[in-house]
């Protein structure tokens, strides 16, 4: 893959963005870039105080931002599903859908209003609701674009289709892992599907690499003269770039996948079970209320067998 620059990104004008968990870190790097290029961007967190900061910071980086904030609780799946039906009535298309939604505690296994485990409802079920809610907007554009945040913790941990929510064997670490490799998997079954109908909207899950995180963007920034955007750009190369192709995967180049170029990877054996990914999708719309179908067989004419006269027949 050929090298791959923030020059290069080119006019975003025209196109809506909406961004999940872009007040901070490199999400918010990259809103600010996109602003700067022309896009429209709306923010959605459940941080209004993070959210008051990113639209100063972003409206300082470029005056003429068009950008906006929507408050979403992502560990309510209700929340998720009321703003996107609010987003729809508003919007008339929508372009890129980046999923950057990140989060992790250590505070033992805890439950949302729904009853499902936290960091699986924020960092998976959450996302899948947005996009299944959202995608009538997104094949609406050119070329939509769906971008998904994943980690490399996901590479650790085997999905267990029958412990989704960890009920039985938690751990942290493992619920989070657990969750990021239910989003890849997710991301890599949504572009199978697509493929399949070929609709042109593209998935595309990425990894924005160590220094994603806003404390650790501005330490390295500090102490080691490194440029924040540098942690946008991941992001920025699936949300724009040409070369960018759906159903692949991208982190960035340097020692440790920690910042750099993107460059492509290979998927976690664990992610590449089509059997799996299957049984996956069916029990999220099933745990999320929420029916996600591809095909529209609206105006499909049920088949129907003509009864026969066998008079006629055998006269």
């Amino acid at each position: 893959m050929k090298k791959w620059t923030i020059e290069q990104m080119g006019s975003q004008a025209n196109k809506t963005v909406l961004m999940t968990g872009g007040t901070t870190g490199a999400g918010l790097e990259a809103a600010k870039l996109l602003c700067a290029q022309g896009a429209r961007v709306v923010l959605c967190s459940d941080d209004i105080f993070q959210a008051e900061r990113a639209l100063n910071e972003i409206h300082q980086y470029f005056s003429g931002s068009l950008v906006s904030y929507e408050h979403v609780d992502f560990g309510d799946l209700h929340s998720v599903s009321d703003f996107s039906d609010r987003f729809v009535a508003h919007y008339k298309e929508l372009h890129v859908l980046i999923n950057n939604v990140d989060f992790r505690h250590d505070n033992g296994r805890m439950l949302t209003q729904q009853g499902h485990e936290l960091m699986l409802t924020y960092n998976y079920l959450s996302q899948f609701v947005l996009t299944a809610k959202l995608f009538s907007l997104i094949s609406q554009s050119q070329e939509g674009r769906i971008i998904f945040q994943s980690d490399l913790n996901h590479s650790s941990d085997q999905i267990d289709l029958y412990d989704l929510e960890t009920e039985f064997h938690y751990r942290s670490r493992k619920a989070y892992g657990q969750s990021k490799l239910a989003l890849l998997i997710f991301a890599r079954e949504l572009d199978r599907r697509l493929r399949a109908i070929k609709l042109n909207v593209k998935s595309i899950p990425i990894h924005a690499g160590g220094f994603s995180k806003a404390f650790l963007t501005n330490l390295v920034h500090l102490n080691f003269n490194y440029s924040k955007i540098q942690a946008a750009v991941p992001i920025l190369f699936a949300a724009t770039a040409q070369e960018a192709t759906s159903g692949h995967y991208y982190e960035p180049s340097n020692t440790y996948e920690i910042w750099g170029m993107p460059k492509e990877r290979d998927f976690a054996t664990q992610a590449k079970n089509l059997q799996v990914a299957d049984q996956l999708w069916t029990l999220t719309e099933e745990m999320t209320g929420v029916e996600f179908t591809l095909l529209d067989l609206s105006n499909i004419v049920t088949f129907r067998p003509v009864e026969l006269d066998t008079n006629q027949i055998f006269r």
